[in-house]
C-alpha cells in the first residue's frame, strides 16, 4: 500500500497504537508497582503480566512512546479535519480562497478523499490554483 493511500487511514492507525499504548502502559506499570511492592496484588493484572516476564519493562517504555504518539496523531488528525471543514464549509470565496493554500497542504495529509472534496469545491468556486 502506497503512503498516498495510506494517509487516509491515518485516524485509525492512531487511535489503534494509542489504545495499544493504553494497554502496555496499564499492564507494564502494574507489574512494575506490584514488583516494587507498592501495590498489592490483582489476580487480573498478573494474569496479563506474567507470560511477559522482566519483557513487562520494555512494555511500559514502548506503551509510553506509543500512548502519546497515538494520541498526539489522532488529535492532530482530528483538528485538521475540523479546520478542513470549516474552511470547504464556508459560503465565502473569499475565504476559500484567502485559505486555499493551507487548505491543500491539510487535505495532502489527510489523504485522497480530503483531495478530492477540495478539488470539486475548486470547481464549484470557479478557482484555478
Amino acid at each position: 500500500m502506497s503512503w498516498r493511500k495510506l494517509r487516509g487511514f491515518l485516524l485509525p492507525i492512531s487511535i489503534a497504537l494509542f489504545a495499544l499504548g493504553v494497554y502496555l502502559t496499564i499492564t507494564g506499570g502494574y507489574w512494575v508497582l506490584h514488583a516494587s511492592e507498592f501495590i498489592g496484588k490483582n489476580e487480573y493484572f498478573d494474569y496479563l503480566t506474567q507470560w511477559a516476564g522482566a519483557w513487562n519493562w520494555w512494555f511500559l517504555i514502548l506503551g509510553v512512546i506509543l500512548l502519546l504518539a497515538g494520541g498526539w496523531y489522532a488529535v492532530d488528525n482530528i483538528r485538521k479535519r475540523r479546520k478542513f471543514d470549516e474552511y470547504i464549509e464556508s459560503d465565502s470565496k473569499k475565504k476559500f480562497v484567502q485559505n486555499l493554500r493551507e487548505l491543500e497542504e491539510i487535505a495532502y495529509k489527510l489523504g485522497p478523499k480530503y483531495e478530492e472534496r477540495l478539488a470539486e469545491k475548486k470547481r464549484e468556486w470557479r478557482v484555478k490554483h
